[in-house]
């Protein structure tokens, strides 16, 4: 069986925790109806139904590490060239805040990533929010991962997804999750689309392992139509 690892990095993270679904409790209420009133019922109950609750159940919950309002970022992939001045660029963008993205940058309308850098065990601050473009960010959470190769790690929505807030769908291979311990642990990307708050440990998304057969699975069509 194949076992994933999960290491906090940071003394504020909340590392992913393992879903169950309460079959006991949802049974309880159901009994109750059927005992005590005359027409209330639970005719059918989701966690009597097989295929429901294994995709309740199915990998872990990533929470919100931190309390936060976010807001959608309006940003601009820019360049600075080497004879002209940022801040006189960042002026000419039209928005107070740039962020240096690889050979580029990006230029953003709203600073509230910014509250959010943390002190790493150097003493050296780290940005939590990081922009990555078209108005989504890469989230660092604060834990490492290790999984078994030859292993992926999947990053899910919630189901139902969590309103304001959009997870892409994202799968890193065994090498790439295992190696992000030595930089700063695992992200995710998100996308804010209108304004929300976000509670500490209220879960944000889901991880799932996946066997390398899932990506390589392919599908044969029998029969006639």
């Amino acid at each position: 069986m194949a076992d994933i690892e999960f290491t906090p990095l940071h003394p504020w993270c909340l590392p992913p925790h393992k879903p169950r679904t309460d079959r006991k409790t949802a049974r309880a209420e159901r009994d109750l109806y059927r005992k005590h009133f005359r027409h209330t019922r639970i005719t059918r109950l989701p966690a009597d139904c097989p295929p429901w609750t294994l995709g309740q159940d199915l990998g872990w919950t990533i929470a919100s590490p931190i309390t936060l309002t976010m807001t959608p970022l309006e940003d601009i992939d820019i360049a600075v060239p080497d004879d002209e001045d940022l801040r006189t660029v960042s002026r000419r963008t039209g928005r107070g805040e740039m962020w240096k993205r690889g050979d580029d940058w990006i230029a953003t309308s709203h600073s509230w990533p910014r509250m959010f850098d943390y002190r790493t065990p150097t003493g050296q601050w780290e940005g939590m929010f990081l922009p990555n473009g078209g108005g989504s960010l890469e989230w660092r959470l604060g834990f490492a991962a290790r999984i078994p190769d030859p292993y992926f790690l999947m990053v899910l929505p919630l189901d139902p997804p969590l309103p304001g807030l959009q997870i892409p769908v994202g799968i890193i291979g065994a090498k790439t999750v295992n190696a992000m311990e030595a930089t700063g642990g695992i992200s995710i990307a998100i996308r804010p689309t209108h304004t929300l708050t976000l509670q500490r440990q209220q879960p944000i998304a889901r991880l799932v392992l996946l066997h390398p057969d899932t990506l390589r699975a392919t599908a044969t069509h029998t029969g006639a139509p």
